[in-house]
C-alpha cells in the first residue's frame, strides 16, 4: 500500500510542479488558464488508477500445507549425517 501513496504523491508532486513552471513562464492569461486546466485534468487521469489500487482489497493468498509421505512401515529415520550403522561418521 505504501508503494500506491508514494506514486500518488510523486505524479501531485510532478504535475503540480509542472503547471506552475508553464503558468510562471508564460505571458498571456489564456494560455495559463489552458495549463491549469490541463494540469487538473491530468492530477485526475492520473490519479483514477492509483486510487483505484488503494482502494481495492488485497487478496489473501491461499497457502497449501505439503507434508512428506509417511515411509514404510517399521523404517529407520536417520539423524543428520549418521549412517546408520551404530555411529556417524569422524
Amino acid at each position: 500500500m505504501s508503494e500506491g501513496i508514494l506514486a500518488a504523491v510523486l505524479i501531485v508532486a510532478i504535475v503540480v510542479g509542472a503547471a506552475c513552471f508553464a503558468i510562471r513562464h508564460l505571458n498571456k492569461t489564456a494560455g495559463r488558464i489552458a495549463v491549469v486546466i490541463g494540469a487538473l485534468a491530468a492530477l485526475v487521469a492520473a490519479l483514477h488508477p492509483v486510487v483505484k489500487t488503494l482502494v481495492e482489497p488485497v487478496p489473501t493468498p491461499s497457502y497449501q500445507v505439503v507434508a512428506p509421505a509417511p515411509g514404510p512401515a517399521g523404517a529407520q529415520v536417520l539423524p543428520p549425517g549418521g549412517t546408520g550403522l551404530g555411529g556417524g561418521i569422524r
